[in-house]
């Protein structure tokens, strides 16, 4: 039968470029599609007035994630050192303080969890937290950080989803090291370069036909023949492409245990950077759960400032609507800055909350707390159908590294099922070059 391709990868952010990629470099034909006008998938980016490329999504690296350092260096791309310290100036009415989530003893709680431990189950992050003997202070501190990382209430979290997550970010340094110059979209554009012209955009796949000897994919234009097909979207979008046969129940109620968060994300653009080291090194508010800023200027002509909203956060403040966001963080950014602090010559401001193709946040999170074996049902995908997504990393989840490594799994795996039907005895379909 004639092909169209050995694969279709469904999704041109970093899962599904790494895939692609390494799927080429076995000797498979591939074909990507992206629903989106541009790749990167969560990684996005714009332009400010200056000319400057500014990320609009994920964007921070660090030196202990060996695949996204080494496709950087590939690439030749410039990064810029972070200011972050690891430790972030808490602004309050009162006396400002230091504040470090890594000092935390909830974090060092958290950090010693077993998340198979029967005691956790069924509790949610906030039940946890609720029986733990702390501070007021540390326990708004905690909530803070989840809901600035994960993106969602924290009564809706299972506590082992947390822990197990967490365990999986093997960094000995500051994930948030450095970013690149010209955005973190420069790193996929750079990826899709050596894809093309097998790269399609603005072709959102509706439905997968699967049998026996091949898969069909339909899109908004035309239908698709491949050997295998994978689907490396987040798992909230992947539910919403239509199975022939329906998927099997299990896999299904993998898919269904998923939530994305609500990210907004403010860019401050200033003249130049008046502000003092401290201010630098990343601020949280007090009175406020899920609300960080980090100061993400490219050297002192290019000054600005990078506010997020996480979670709840960032629902209560969408549904106010724009105007309110900016003008309240015009207002807090001038408070810690300063009296004497100049106006910004930019607000940009990039919504995720209602992001069509992302789902809301920078990832999905696991809402079942039943859902143990979500993660693994989904890898082992069904036929010749096979799932991949930063959140299915077994290294550095809901990151850039974590994606790229996602989809080099499932591409091995993929390949390794192409090799094993081409050395079964009567193999003789045509494969497509």
């Amino acid at each position: 039968m004639e092909r169209d391709a050995d694969v279709i990868v469904v999704g041109a952010g970093f899962t599904g470029l790494a895939a692609a990629q390494t799927l080429m470099d076995r000797g498979l034909s591939v074909i990507v599609l992206e629903a989106r006008a541009d790749v990167g998938g969560r990684v996005r980016s714009f332009e400010t007035p200056d000319g400057t490329r500014r990320d609009a999504g994920g964007q921070f690296i660090c030196d202990d994630m060996p695949e996204v350092m080494t496709l950087v260096r590939e690439a030749r791309l410039e990064m810029v050192e972070s200011r972050w310290k690891g430790a972030a100036k808490t602004v309050s009415a009162t006396p400002s303080r230091r504040a470090s989530h890594r000092d935390n003893p909830l974090s060092a709680r958290m950090e010693a969890a077993d998340p198979a431990d029967p005691a956790l189950a069924g509790l949610s992050i906030a039940d946890w937290l609720d029986e733990q003997d702390a501070t007021e202070e540390a326990k708004r501190e905690f909530l803070s950080m989840v809901h600035g990382l994960w993106c969602l209430p924290a009564d809706i979290i299972p506590f082992w989803y947390l822990v197990d997550s967490d365990r999986r970010n093997t960094a000995d340094v500051s994930e948030l090291q450095y970013f690149l110059k010209d955005s973190a979209a420069s790193l996929a554009d750079a990826l899709a370069a050596r894809l093309r012209p097998h790269v399609f955009l603005s072709t959102p796949v509706s439905a997968i036909h699967r049998d026996e000897h091949h898969v069909i994919v339909e899109t908004v234009r035309r239908q698709l023949t491949a050997r295998h097909v994978l689907v490396a979207v987040p798992p909230v979008r992947a539910r919403d492409i239509i199975h022939h046969p329906p998927l099997p129940e299990p896999l299904v109620r993998a898919l269904g245990c998923w939530r994305s968060g609500a990210v907004i994300k403010i860019l401050l653009r200033y003249d130049e950077r008046f502000w003092s080291p401290e201010v630098s090194s990343g601020v949280s508010w007090e009175d406020v759960s899920g609300l960080y800023a980090f100061d993400v200027s490219q050297g002192d002509a290019h000054a600005a400032f990078v506010v997020f909203v996480g979670g709840p956060l960032a629902l209560e403040w969408q549904a106010r609507g724009a105007a309110f966001i900016e003008r309240t963080v015009r207002e807090r950014m001038g408070a810690l800055l300063g009296d004497n602090a100049p106006e910004p010559v930019d607000v940009i401001l990039h919504d995720w909350t209602d992001d069509r193709w992302s789902g809301g946040g920078y990832s999905d999170v696991i809402v079942d707390a039943e859902a143990y074996d979500a993660e693994a049902l989904l890898r082992r995908g069904v036929d010749r159908v096979a799932f991949a997504s930063s959140e299915l990393s077994p290294s550095f989840p809901t990151y850039i590294e974590g994606a790229i490594v996602a989809g080099r799994l499932a591409a091995g795996r993929i390949s390794d099922a192409v090799n094993a039907e081409d050395e079964a005895p009567g193999a003789g379909l045509k494969r497509v070059r």
